[in-house]
């Protein structure tokens, strides 16, 4: 398993960022991040093409993410929240319906929020454990969230 300084800010956002190409420096352990018709895309896409295999594809996480993660926090829920959730989240529009259940109940996004994001990590720490990769650095606390309410 090879250990990187990674820059756990910088990798979260290229995993929330569906509108970025963004790799991962197996070397450096950098976030290199191309987006369309910037004035540094040529030589980045350059750098990619000169370097085959130094760096990893990072694929953005998705509605099917966020779904899977929605039905887990639901399922920690007290019964009456979890089925006020459950009724929501079903059909079409469902998560939208449940986003806006949780924002209206600011204890429970804050809550949604931590899980979500600690989610995530453990996500990017899987990502990171399938390339043989490793950060020196552990993963941020989830106290991002205290006190927003």
């Amino acid at each position: 398993m090879r250990t990187l300084d990674i820059d756990w800010a910088d990798l979260e956002i290229a995993f929330r960022d569906a509108g970025t190409e963004s790799y991962l420096d197996r070397d450096g352990g950098d976030v290199l991040s191309i987006v369309d018709g910037f004035d540094d895309e040529r030589d980045l896409r350059e750098r990619l093409a000169r370097f085959p295999g130094r760096f990893v594809p990072i694929v953005p996480v998705d509605r099917a993410f966020t779904a899977a993660v929605v039905e887990r926090f639901v399922a920690r829920q007290k019964p009456a929240v979890a089925a006020r959730l459950r009724d929501a989240f079903a059909g079409a529009g469902g998560l939208s319906r449940v986003m806006a259940l949780l924002r209206d109940d600011k204890p429970l996004l804050q809550a949604f929020a931590r899980f979500e994001q600690a989610e995530l990590l453990q996500h990017i720490e899987r990502f990171l454990a399938g390339h043989g990769l490793s950060s020196a650095e552990q993963a941020p606390g989830l106290e991002l969230f205290e006190g927003t309410a």
